[in-house]
This record gives C-alpha cells, structure tokens and sequence, in this order.
C-alpha cells in the first residue's frame, strides 16, 4: 500500500472507492496508521498533468 493508490472496497453491499493519502505512527501504541479519504466516483475529475502544473507550480508546493 503506498500514498495515491485507490482501492474499490465493498461495505455492506456497496462499492466505495478509497484512496491512501498518508501514514503516520499513532503516538501512543507505536501502531502504523492510514489516511484515507472515500471518494465518489461521481465527483472524481481527471485533468492532465499539465493543466494541474500550471495551476500547481511545484516551487510553491512540497510534499
């Protein structure tokens, strides 16, 4: 499991689309912790990578 893979889950008979965006150790237990964050396909965009560079500029971001 790494950060930005999407997964399709079912939970009670329904389909959910679950994508990783981080982990991070939880302070107390030690344990390893995933952020994820359940997406609906319905509001799901896809824009080429160039268009999100311009409204993006990585000098500006970090990750």
């Amino acid at each position: 499991m790494n950060k930005g893979d999407f997964f399709t889950v079912y939970l009670n008979g329904v389909m959910m689309t679950i994508c990783v965006l981080g982990f991070y150790n939880e302070e107390y237990s030690g344990e390893e912790m995933a952020i994820i964050a359940v997406v609906n396909q319905d509001n799901m965009v896809h824009v080429p990578l160039e268009d999100l560079e311009i409204l993006l500029p990585r000098s500006r971001f970090v990750n």
